[in-house]
């Protein structure tokens, strides 16, 4: 038995999930106030200053017994009196609603005018900063491209807790304890699965003949491109969307309620953070703050690496064991035919870019090496063979004693393979197998080079081992924690095939969260597989249990298979009472490796 505690970056969420509920989720008894009731200049007010029209007082008339929600061309509030100022004319809505003891009520939305253009309202820096200024416009991509490259941040996208704003990201304010304000700035290169590296289109703010926008949604066919309008509220650092939402990925077009309600957390003349809520119930994660990172045209346009020393791809001190092995001095690896090319960062890390088919054939490309003699042999996509001399470096770099032959390796031709210029290859990383330990996957690169020669990444091919005979096998592991988010794990087990495997859990715990069957890496080759738990036994005796109702998902990466068998966050979430136990936990389950339909129903 492993016994560990980990520190998970969702407990931000799982604490989000029961501290941040909306006001629609009270019902602690009737309510007391009908729609009815909310009329203008009884339950609230709507008046122009009378120096100014343009600034608009919206005051509630409740009282402080009533929680007033606002909901204005500026954004929202929960306060009693809300100050709008607004420089453009036009005809904009208010809508005004209670919190009370038996839920929100909101009244009909009515209407006020605002007839003349006020320039000192737009004249803020942040105005400046946002569209260029009055009769400018400017726009601002995503910052990630389509070959997985982010240019100022780390990556496009960053998780904030729901009370973080532009006072606790730019003015470094800290809240009280008991707040919900924490952060993960996911870097891209490490955290590929947020999204797709794509060119995601752009978004330009102008100040026109108003506030306008206009987003290119290129990877959101369904959005394709809105045209809209805007609203800045300089002193609460918000932004008001109506008929556009902000440039965002489309894994997560469904999961917000508001895509116009926004938080500004930083803007500067080239970068920008935009918050929008995820909502609990439709992403199923817990509320939080999804923060898109975004940078200007003309640092986009304008941008070079920086003069900083540039990571390098880092191998283990025993790396050259696996390469080059004392017991079998011959190693034939063939480009994967699942994933045979990929761009890569600095570090040899994997970009994850997968919007670039591979031409066809490229499979039958092979390598042999000799450790032993030193030679190679590289058969090409025609089937010619070219030989040589090799050395190995420390540093994990090949250095051949002729020029690989260049060829196409993609569709469009964007994906070469080549050797460098001084008919080199570095190793970006390898994989070994759980079960032999043996050498499996091996990952080369060649360097890239921008306009001034500058490295910014590498050309990446990825080979595969090939092993005559060989039954490739699956790490599979079994994972129980609890409300501490103590962890036990049962000793591992491979699969190989079709058949029965069981796991078992030593300890004790009267405080089960969750329990979750991990099978490592299966989906890649047999993505038909599947897995179904027939018995759990809880300290020696069977439990019931709807194999039906268990989660079939991915793991912590595409390629894994995952049964949730209880989920926290799922509809076995009240199993948890039926995993209280004082010895061990065993459960038995079947592995089919072809069951004909995806593991994972699209």
């Amino acid at each position: 038995m492993k016994l560990k505690s980990f520190i998970y970056l969702f407990i931000a969420s799982a604490i989000a999930l029961f501290s941040a509920c909306s006001p629609d989720e009270y019902d602690l008894g009737a309510k007391d106030v009908t729609p009815d009731d909310l009329v203008e200049g009884i339950a609230y007010t709507v008046t122009h200053d009378p120096v100014n029209p343009n600034i608009v007082y919206l005051e509630s008339q409740m009282g402080n017994k009533y929680t007033p929600l606002w909901s204005h061309p500026q954004g929202r509030s929960q306060k009693q009196k809300v100050t709008l100022k607004i420089a453009f004319p036009g005809t904009y809505e208010v809508k005004f609603g209670v919190e009370t003891r038996g839920g929100v009520v909101y009244g009909n939305p009515v209407t006020f005018k605002i007839d003349n253009f006020y320039a000192e309202f737009v004249s803020d820096e942040l105005w400046k900063l946002l569209s260029g200024g009055v009769g400018n416009a400017k726009t601002w991509y995503l910052d990630l491209d389509a070959y997985g490259l982010s240019r100022y941040f780390v990556g496009p996208l960053f998780f904030y807790g729901t009370d973080d704003s532009w006072e606790t990201v730019t003015n470094g304010v800290k809240l009280p304890d008991g707040s919900d304000s924490w952060n993960w700035n996911a870097d891209w290169p490490g955290n590929s699965w947020i999204m797709d590296a794509a060119d995601f289109g752009s978004m330009t703010f102008d100040l026109r003949d108003g506030a306008n926008v206009v987003v290119e949604h290129k990877t959101i066919p369904g959005r394709g491109t809105e045209k809209g309008t805007y609203m800045l509220d300089v002193n609460e650092h918000t932004l008001r969307m109506t008929d556009a939402t902000p440039l965002h990925d489309i894994n997560r077009d469904g999961v917000v309620i508001d895509w116009g309600d926004i938080k500004i957390l930083s803007l500067t003349e080239n970068t920008m953070q935009l918050a929008v809520l995820r909502d609990a119930v439709l992403s199923g994660e817990g509320a939080c703050l999804l923060v898109y990172n975004f940078i200007s045209q003309d640092y986009y346009d304008n941008w070079t690496p920086g003069e900083q020393a540039e990571p390098e791809p880092s191998l283990p001190a025993d790396w050259r064991d696996y390469v080059e092995p004392k017991t079998n001095r011959v190693i034939t690896y063939k480009l994967s035919d699942d994933t045979p090319f990929d761009w890569c960062n600095l570090d040899g890390s994997v970009k994850g870019i997968n919007t670039v088919p591979a031409r066809g054939g490229i499979e039958e490309v092979t390598l042999v090496i000799n450790s032993g003699t030193g030679e190679y042999t590289i058969t090409d996509i025609d089937g010619a063979e070219h030989s040589g001399k090799y050395t190995l470096s420390n540093e994990g770099i090949y250095t051949f004693s002729e020029a690989f032959p260049e060829m196409a390796l993609s569709a469009d031709g964007r994906a070469r393979f080549k050797s460098n210029a001084d008919r080199t290859l570095r190793i970006m990383s390898y994989e070994t197998s759980d079960y032999s330990g043996g050498l499996t996957e091996l990952w080369l690169g060649s360097k890239e080079l921008d306009d001034q020669g500058n490295l910014y990444q590498y050309m990446g091919y990825h080979f595969v081992v090939q092993t005559a005979d060989a039954v490739k096998s699956f790490k599979a592991t079994l994972s129980f924690f609890d409300e501490n988010w103590t962890f036990f794990e049962a000793a591992p087990l491979f699969i190989s095939g079709n058949g029965d495997y069981t796991f078992e859990i030593k300890g004790a715990s009267d405080k089960p969260y969750g329990m979750f069957l991990d099978i490592h890496k299966i989906l890649k080759d047999n993505p038909n597989m599947d897995v179904v738990i027939t018995d759990i036994k809880v300290d020696g005796t069977s439990i019931t249990f709807d194999d039906g109702k268990i989660d079939r998902g991915e793991g912590d990466d595409g390629t894994t298979a995952r049964r949730y068998i209880f989920n926290p966050w799922g509809a076995t979430a009240g199993d948890a009472p039926n995993y209280v136990f004082n010895a061990s936990i065993v459960v038995t389950v079947t592995v089919t490796m072809d069951n004909g339909t995806p593991f994972i129903a699209e």
